[in-house]
């Protein structure tokens, strides 16, 4: 069995894009492959799908159901590459997780990078809650945000702590919030409206969990929590791998370059199905 894929980094965040016609029972299986290091080592997984609405370009469902930022990023870069829309067009997708198409519009840079800013899912008030979470007999004291398809919980912290904590904290968001999808996110702000972030995402349905390189759900989720707090309403959020830029108000919107590295497919010849 080969599959057909293009793969996507979104300031270092990589998707998987898989083209083929692919059963949805299928989708945990070939994104655990996926993203093993033998095969293409990506963060997340995506499988392109006919879209929900006519006037939409492109439909991404992620194998988790959940809803991502960074890969709707590069779905709307996608379309341009492959010659759908014009650099400046605008451009509708859509996203698992997310009911609503999403727009966005995408500058070429060359030498295969993109420059695109998509309108993002509104959270309001009632998304976001004041919460203290659990690990180790420490209480963290943050914030949890729901994001449709991805809940995160915020917390600020100069130096981000072990992995055993982030693994204990994300059980305990886990058990408080019903979610396709969860994220701990420690953050620090650096300066003015900068600030910094480490992701780590729990994908339940892949078993997956990852320190990622970028986060934009996350970073729009911590963008909505700061605005709600009376920090403003544009930021900078800083990942290991680049920034993204994040802005609140009656629409949302996250901008990041993006990136397609390479192409081809992948060989999951002599692998069953049920193999873990």
């Amino acid at each position: 069995m080969k599959m057909n894929f293009i793969k996507a980094s979104t300031c270092r965040n990589t998707t998987a894009f898989f083209d083929d016609d692919v059963d949805e029972e299928r989708y945990s299986f070939i994104a655990r492959r996926a993203m093993e290091p033998d095969y293409l080592a990506v963060e997340q997984v995506g499988f392109l799908a006919r879209p929900h609405n006519s006037f939409s370009l492109l439909r991404l469902e992620m194998a988790g159901g959940e809803f991502c930022g960074n890969a709707t990023l590069a779905l709307a870069a996608l379309a341009v590459r492959r010659g759908m829309a014009r650099p400046g067009d605008e451009v509708k997708v859509e996203c698992s997780g997310e009911a609503s198409p999403l727009i966005a519009t995408v500058e070429e840079k060359g030498n295969g990078r993109f420059g695109v800013r998509c309108s993002m899912p509104g959270i309001g008030g009632e998304k976001m809650s004041d919460a203290k979470l659990l690990a180790f007999d420490k209480e963290y004291a943050g914030g949890i945000v729901n994001v449709p398809g991805i809940s995160h919980f915020l917390f600020e912290a100069a130096v981000a702590p072990t992995v055993s904590t982030f693994d204990m904290l994300i059980e305990a968001l886990a058990s408080r919030v019903e979610s396709d999808a969860y994220g701990v996110i420690a953050y620090h702000r650096e300066s003015g409206n900068f600030y910094t972030i480490c992701p780590y995402v729990y994908v339940p349905s892949s078993g997956s969990r990852v320190f990622e390189q970028a986060c934009g759900s996350g970073s729009l989720s911590l963008g909505a929590w700061l605005s709600r707090e009376g920090h403003g309403s544009r930021f900078e959020i800083g990942q290991p791998g680049g920034t993204i830029k994040v802005e609140i108000g009656d629409e949302n919107y996250i901008s990041a370059d993006v990136y397609f590295p390479c192409e081809g497919e992948m060989s999951l010849d002599g692998l069953s199905f049920s193999a873990g």
